[in-house]
């Protein structure tokens, strides 16, 4: 690993993504696709609804025998035939006829419309059933048509789609038990220090508990990916670089947290001059400055700084996007919307910052404010936060009442 290269923020992401190419396609049983990236075209086997059925319990009838149908002279009608739903009809509807239809059910031929209960009176029963209806019908009321939802033939999802709970109700609809879908990568994440104690671990002079880790372990797992690994490793620059070589066999992804930065004891920095694959970074961001990057053994390692907040940062907009590119996503980031600023934010011309940010909802629009004070070591403001309000590279300050974009994480509720 040679001196750190310094980068631009947009040249760090790029160089990143230029170098992913989606992981081998899997194909899985439907019930296991939630969150997926869609790696096939989707086009639909049949049409939905698959024919023309009642959008009402009611009668399915011939709109033309009630044209004349008013209070002053009601029609009334001859029940031929019961349909509940998933019974086919077994005749066709004559003139002075209808059938008595349950929601869903197919339409008899010969019926166009369908007169709900409510809107009838039934007399009768068994073969003597009738119904009697005081106004006019027409074609179409209250009738699904075969292929009003989708057409047969026609492309219903394209690849790269993230696959929703509601996308894969549609596709069980058009029969699709099983689909090819970008794969779970598979990651490792090295966190390092001396100073880090486990959760359920007493406080001690000089040591915190570890943060990184659980935090970023979620933050994989929410975004798909499968941890086969998480370690907590001591500065120790030869037990770093065995873990690293350990991890780059097995898995797709190695993060390692902490040990990038200038310190003369750096053990992640020390353990990568053994592979020169990877880069050292001083990116023009801020938090997350000092980062490294490489594709030993052609797979991903990302060195992240060890503060809270940087690793959060560097995560959301350089490590997501690659892993959602792995896996074969056409959208890499979360969604990017667009913001007021609540108040002066200070930069830095030549820098990017991202500035965690609570969102609130003033007349129709999204204004952002810092969570709090944006030193890298807080964990709170990155708790308070919305959204990563992004301060571009070429200014030097965002004014109150700027417009702004940011990263939103989740949205503030209520509407003002």
């Amino acid at each position: 690993m040679t001196e750190p290269r310094a980068l631009r923020y947009a040249e760090a992401r790029a160089r990143v993504l230029d170098s992913v190419s989606p992981l081998p396609e899997v194909n899985v049983p439907l019930a296991g696709c939630l969150g997926r990236a869609l790696r096939e075209a989707i086009v639909a086997g049949h049409s939905l609804p698959p024919f023309r059925n009642s959008a009402m319990d009611g009668y399915a009838v011939q709109s033309v025998d009630l044209a004349q149908a008013s209070e002053a002279a009601p029609v009334t009608l001859r029940v031929v035939e019961v349909l509940p739903a998933g019974r086919a009809s077994e005749r066709v509807l004559a003139p002075g006829e209808c059938a008595r239809i349950m929601t869903g059910a197919m339409l008899p031929l010969g019926a166009d419309a369908v007169v709900p209960f409510e809107e009838s009176v039934r007399g009768g029963t068994g073969r003597a059933e009738n119904c009697t209806v005081s106004r006019p019908s027409r074609a179409g009321d209250h009738v699904r048509e075969a292929g009003a939802d989708v057409t047969s033939g026609s492309l219903v999802m394209e690849p790269g789609r993230e696959l929703s709970a509601h996308d894969l109700g549609l596709l069980a609809a058009l029969g699709r038990p099983r689909l090819e879908v970008g794969p779970k990568p598979r990651v490792a994440v090295l966190s390092t220090g001396d100073e880090l104690l486990d959760v359920d671990q007493p406080l001690k002079p000089g040591a915190i508990r570890d943060s990184n880790l659980p935090m970023i372990r979620l933050l994989l797992e929410s975004s798909g990916c499968e941890v086969s690994g998480a370690r907590r490793l001591p500065d120790d620059t030869g037990r770093v670089a065995t873990a690293m070589r350990e991890a780059l066999e097995s898995c797709d992804v190695v993060l390692t947290l902490g040990g990038v930065s200038e310190g003369d004891r750096d053990p992640v920095k020390l353990a990568l001059r053994s592979m020169p694959e990877v880069e050292a970074w001083r990116v023009a961001m801020r938090p997350g400055r000092p980062q490294a990057f490489g594709r030993p053994q052609g797979k991903l390692l990302f060195g992240l700084p060890g503060n809270p907040a940087s690793v959060a940062c560097v995560f959301e907009v350089i490590v997501r996007p690659a892993l959602r590119a792995l896996q074969g996503h056409a959208v890499l980031d979360r969604p990017r919307v667009p913001v007021r600023v609540a108040v002066d934010v200070e930069s830095r011309a030549s820098r990017t910052d991202f500035v965690r940010a609570t969102l609130e909802w003033r007349d129709g629009s999204l204004w952002a404010s810092p969570a709090g004070t944006q030193l890298s070591g807080h964990l709170a403001p990155q708790s308070r936060a919305h959204a990563l309000l992004v301060v571009p590279e070429e200014a030097d300050r965002l004014v109150s009442g700027a417009a702004a974009e940011a990263f939103v994480w989740r949205l503030p509720s209520g509407v003002d």
